[in-house]
């Protein structure tokens, strides 16, 4: 039966290929690889009893135990659920860790059945490392234009206006997070391996890409909420000239208020979810009082204290522009202009975010 090998790791991912992964669920949410579907020959449960048996007793007492677990109703349901997949997914492929025996099992169950489809040599750890080695090879061979600019300037807005005209990298997106104190959406963030393994499946679309243009970055710190960027790919960042937008405070104010504010479920006076947003902002702040300073937070505290009693009477939201121009002032401005100063990076254009964008269009129409 049908093994594929690393020599076809590029086609899979840049076809997008469905991958049937017969690993547990737990090691599933762990990490995953592109366009992978989770279909456990094992549960948790039963992956962790024979596991202990493995070790208690050695392979053959468990291999004969999991045979005796997954055997009639409970084997024969599982194999439907592959066969079901592949009826929609014809040209899916399997894996589990390793490559070894759970995919094997899979394999030799559906072509017992009659379906034969190959499952991928080394596993998910193979692939995996295929997809971490194209950090360093798109730091040396990729190419990288970075959206640098003050919070509110609207970096994430100019990639998304963008990216209908050229390749661009979502780091927020790949990490559901603005990158800022105040940038979380409330939910998880996807683990750490989900991350990388999205931005490297980004590095080799743009590596294989004919469009000879960079690919579009947004300046982000090394850490993104708890995601952290791999070092290739922060140095990359660093290293690599920028397009600055410059855009008024008042502008920046407006974006902001409309990202963080208008942007979310702020609608009803007094909500659940707006409690539970203004908690979260309330507790971001918290974190950053050391750095603005105790004045200062006290001065913001009291300002996004004032807002919120205002929302919560039903007087609008209005006054939460007050506290976020402040935090612009006092805290995002100082820290952005200090590190544009200590990296005095090559700057390829300075604009209003519209005159950024007409730059990016017409670079990318002169490639």
């Amino acid at each position: 039966m049908k093994l594929i090998g690393s020599s076809e790791f590029k086609e899979i991912l840049l076809k997008s290929i469905p991958i049937i992964d017969v690993r547990a669920p737990v090691e599933f949410l762990e990490g995953s690889l592109p366009n992978s579907f989770n279909f456990p020959i094992l549960n948790d449960s039963e992956r962790a009893l024979i596991g202990t048996t493995y070790k208690q007793q050695g392979q053959q007492e468990a291999l004969r135990l999991g045979y005796e677990l997954i055997s009639g109703p409970i084997k024969e349901e599982r194999l439907q659920a592959w066969r079901s997949f592949l009826q929609s997914q014809p040209e899916a492929i399997l894996t589990c860790f390793r490559g070894g025996l759970r995919s094997q099992i899979s394999q030799t169950w559906l072509h017992e059945s009659g379906i034969d489809r190959p499952r991928i040599e080394g596993g998910y750890k193979a692939m995996r490392n295929y997809l971490l080695g194209l950090f360093p090879l798109f730091a040396e061979a990729g190419r990288l234009s970075v959206v640098s600019g003050a919070t509110g300037a609207g970096k994430t807005l100019l990639l998304r206006e963008i990216q209908k005209h050229r390749p661009i990298c979502d780091l927020e997106k790949f990490a559901h997070h603005r990158g800022s104190a105040f940038g979380g959406f409330g939910d998880q963030q996807p683990r750490q391996i989900q991350f990388e393994n999205q931005c490297a499946l980004e590095f080799l679309r743009s590596l294989e890409s004919q469009d000879q243009t960079p690919l579009l970055i947004e300046d982000e710190s090394r850490l993104i909420g708890r995601c952290v960027q791999p070092d290739p790919l922060f140095e990359k960042l660093r290293a690599s000239p920028v397009i600055v937008i410059e855009e008024s405070l008042e502008s920046r104010v407006q974006v902001t208020f409309n990202d963080y504010i208008l942007g979310t479920d702020l609608e009803e006076p007094g909500s659940e979810t707006g409690e539970k947003l203004f908690s979260r902002y309330q507790q971001s702040l918290q974190k950053i009082s050391k750095k603005l300073g105790g004045l200062r937070h006290q001065e913001v505290r009291q300002d996004m204290d004032l807002a919120i009693e205002a929302w919560r009477s039903g007087r609008g939201l209005e006054l939460q522009k007050v506290w976020i121009q402040k935090l612009l002032e006092y805290y995002y401005d100082p820290m952005y202009l200090g590190s544009l100063e200590k990296r005095q990076p090559q700057v390829m254009f300075r604009g209003s975010r519209q005159d950024c964008l007409s730059y990016l269009i017409q670079q990318r129409d002169r490639a």
